[in-house]
């Protein structure tokens, strides 16, 4: 029965008097070593002088609290005198809870917010928080070639952080308390210079900022910009002359919907093709609107070419159509395309993306929303981590 109990409460290399169940279950437990060494003299002792109990947190059962009850004994030394206490089993500190009990809180807020641990578990917020700062481990980079996700989320509002990621080993390596170009060159700076050269490629949104850093610090590391971001820069262009044209139409006008411009032309049923052409047909007069849109699909349809050769081929003529504009939003996207050519052609090379880390955005939003949001910046960044990597706080399979 006491080896069913044992196994049941984790309690190996502890051995249990008693089992005591009311409000809360009781386990009387001791250190099974009978014998240890004078810390003064390194004589073995066997005789107790003095003993006396500890309650520690172990873990939950239930709705009850198990409660570990330790018997701690004081030795005497004979021969020198000295007075001394056994040492603790092993995962026991002097804390009020054990390993176990840390373990358990700490898998369960990977899942959950600090409110309902802390229901559960029956302690406060900052203990939790303690539990995760001495139980993290540190991140390692991957072994090989190194492929690095850059871009920014909202922490809170226009509080933007950079979130740091490998999309090979799906790994969440950072993230940075500001999106500011300094915070980005000393997080890069920081890396070890055996690191530096394994980063073969990053991929970036379109922040000339984050293009600075990465070329003065990673100066072998190609660079990529993410093919989604050229796209909706391409659609932002659009929305901003259909907004125009919105606010400036007279009373009585039908709404432009801004949808069907975002909409890839091959996903438009019939009905919504009869309407963009209705759209393009009552603003004759300003083509720019016709325009732009054509500059958009163009776009899209340059990412689906073979290889880079019929891409930059397909993109030198797209250039060439827009050089008769020498102002507006036109001679705009074609300085935008001039600008970004050489990285937004680099990605028909190895077809990264930022895909993986606007995944780990969308988890990021949802742990935001599971906890009500944050206001310290160290404890979201515990919680995102415990989120993405629970092995580097508890011993889990990767």
């Amino acid at each position: 029965m006491k080896k069913d109990i044992i196994n049941c409460f984790n309690l190996k290399g502890l051995i249990l008097d008693k089992l005591e169940s009311n409000e809360n279950i009781f386990l009387h437990v001791r250190n099974p070593k009978n014998n240890f060494c004078c810390t003064k003299c390194e004589r073995n002792i066997k005789t107790v002088y003095d003993q006396k109990t500890r309650t520690i947190l172990h873990g939950v059962y239930g709705d009850k609290k198990v409660l570990l009850v330790l018997k701690i004994r004081r030795f005497k030394c004979k021969h020198c005198q000295y007075v001394f206490t056994e040492q603790s089993p092993n995962g026991v500190s002097r804390k009020r809870y054990d390993e176990h009990f840390a373990n358990e809180a700490v898998k369960h807020l990977s899942t959950s917010n600090f409110k309902e641990t802390s229901k559960r578990y029956q302690v406060s917020a900052p203990v939790l928080i303690s539990m995760l700062k001495d139980k993290r481990k540190t991140e390692t980079l991957p072994d090989g070639d190194i492929i690095l996700n850059v871009d920014e989320h909202s922490f809170s509002g226009r509080d933007l952080k950079i979130t740091i990621g490998e999309p090979r080993h799906k790994k969440v390596l950072d993230v940075l308390q500001d999106d500011r170009q300094v915070t980005l060159r000393r997080y890069f700076k920081s890396m070890p210079d055996e690191a530096k050269s394994r980063v073969k490629e990053v991929c970036i949104d379109m922040k000339p900022s984050y293009l600075n850093v990465i070329e003065e610090v990673l100066s072998d590391a190609k660079i990529v910009v993410d093919r989604f971001h050229v796209v909706k820069e391409m659609i932002r262009q659009v929305d901003d002359i259909r907004k125009i044209l919105q606010v400036n139409g007279c009373i009585g006008d039908k709404r432009i919907n801004k949808f069907l411009f975002s909409k890839n032309k091959e996903d438009l049923s019939l009905a919504e093709t009869e309407k963009l052409k209705g759209i393009f047909e009552r603003n004759k007069k300003f083509s720019t609107l016709h325009d732009s849109y054509f500059v958009k699909e163009k776009v899209r349809d340059m990412y689906n070419s073979r290889n880079i050769k019929q891409a930059e081929k397909k993109l030198d003529i797209l250039l060439s159509q827009l050089e008769q504009y020498e102002v507006g939003k036109l001679k705009e996207m074609r300085n935008t395309l001039i600008r970004w050519k050489p990285y937004i052609l680099n990605f028909f090379e190895s077809r990264t993306t930022n895909g993986f880390i606007e995944g780990c955005h969308n988890k990021i939003k949802l742990v935001k929303r599971m906890s009500y949001g944050f206001r310290n910046f160290e404890n979201y960044v515990l919680k995102i981590t415990l989120a993405f990597a629970p092995f580097l706080f508890i011993n889990l399979p990767h």
